[in-house]
């Protein structure tokens, strides 16, 4: 396929509409991912217009005051939605909201292409953009928990996977959206198999990264290691899934000297914290909170021996990139987006064959790379030299990405 950026395929410099619910960096991944996509698009030289919701004004206000704009405002029946916690409906509704105002910016600004960079879900439903060049994604979702770890799975979610086919046949029927686009795929053939069930067909899917990771922390020395250190970290959202709780459990039975640093907020911190009260581990554990990503938390991570993040449900995860690209080993379990990225070459992979045996291996994994540093440079070495030849830098992917624009283009033209 030609290279946008020579003219074969359009102008080094293209109109681009980006479309997703939140773009911040105080409201988690897929805010931060949108945040980043614009930034770094429009550092490439696109002229880059942003369709987001009214939620995230103040901040973009503060913090991004040169960034083009349209927000979606809130109205009655948004309100009343979210006072009722209707979800589903709500969930259709901001759907239906982003895609209107999509339109009508659309009509002024002529973009080249019109990106909904999220929600990354490939069951949420997404509208036509009649007359566009559409890509969506990176998708990625359609991740079931482990056998062993069932228990963890919220109820809506073992509903929604039991009901997953006809529903996404439903969906498919009644909504056309993701049929008429492009689609970045980051979940691999679970999330492809997910999509075909609501009628997307093979041609449309593009296997991609789901994130790329910023040139500040790309271009940072890898950490060394080297001697004992038995430092760790927990870094995400608190919530069950993520797995802290396996990981503090885990710390009460490594080497009495082990620490472990919790970077992220969450509903499940209350819980967390009693459980590191009932373990005795009140000077082994601190609860950091949230950090921003940028300088002060990339310079916090160079001192730690080791990411230590058990999730069971995990889609892909920033995090493990990050660490990958630092040097920082990983101890994570075998399953779902860390198995898609990672290899027992470059962590600790862990199965996940019951809740004690992970607690178990992740003790263990804490005592080996807290006393041989040499064993976890080499992890660090080989974890870094796989995100480099697989090109995590956001310039990079945004790159390759281009190369898809190029092509929802090309499909729209002949389609129209």
């Amino acid at each position: 396929m030609p290279d946008t950026a020579t003219g074969d395929r359009g102008d080094s410099r293209q109109r681009i509409l980006l479309v997703a619910p939140n773009i911040s960096r105080q409201m988690g991944g897929e805010g931060l991912k949108a945040l980043q996509i614009h930034l770094e698009l429009r550092a490439m030289g696109h002229d880059v217009r942003q369709v987001t919701h009214a939620r995230v004004r103040d901040e973009m206000r503060r913090d991004q005051p040169d960034l083009a704009i349209d927000y979606v405002e809130d109205d009655v029946a948004q309100i009343w939605l979210h006072r009722l916690r209707l979800k589903p409906l709500l969930g259709l509704l901001n759907g239906w909201q982003l895609h209107r105002l999509s339109r009508t910016v659309a009509e002024r600004f002529d973009p080249w292409v019109v990106h909904f960079t999220s929600p990354i879900s490939p069951v949420l439903p997404y509208f036509r953009m009649p007359g566009r060049s559409v890509v969506i994604g990176p998708l990625n979702g359609n991740v079931a928990h482990p056998a062993a770890f069932q228990s963890r799975e919220p109820l809506g979610k073992k509903l929604g996977r039991a009901v997953l086919r006809p529903m996404q046949a439903l969906l498919g029927l009644l909504f056309h959206g993701k049929k008429q686009a492009l689609l970045l795929i980051s979940g691999g053939e679970r999330t492809a198999d997910a999509l075909a069930m609501g009628g997307c067909t093979a041609d449309q899917f593009v296997f991609t990264l789901d994130c790329g990771i910023p040139d500040a922390l790309v271009d940072r020395a890898r950490i060394a290691h080297a001697g004992v250190n038995r430092s760790f970290l927990h870094l995400g959202r608190l919530v069950p899934y993520k797995g802290c709780d396996l990981a503090i459990r885990a710390l009460a039975r490594a080497h009495p000297e082990a620490t472990l640093d919790i970077i992220g907020d969450g509903s499940e911190r209350p819980a967390l914290q009693t459980l590191v009260a009932e373990l005795g581990l009140g000077e082994r554990v601190k609860f950091v909170g949230w950090v921003p990503a940028g300088p002060e938390l990339y310079d916090r991570l160079s001192g730690y021996r080791a990411l230590v993040l058990p999730s069971v449900a995990e889609a892909n995860g920033i995090a493990f990139q990050e660490a990958m690209v630092l040097g920082l080993p990983v101890v994570c379990v075998d399953w779902a987006g860390p198995q898609e990225l990672l290899t027992a070459d470059e962590a600790i992979m862990i199965a996940p064959t019951s809740e004690d045996d992970v607690v178990a291996a992740v003790a263990a994994a804490m005592d080996r790379l807290g006393q041989d540093g040499a064993f976890a440079d080499g992890l660090s070495e080989r974890a870094r030299a796989k995100a480099m030849a697989l090109g995590f830098r956001w310039r990079d992917l945004l790159t390759r990405w281009q190369d898809v624009y190029a092509d929802a283009h090309d499909r729209s033209v002949r389609s129209s």
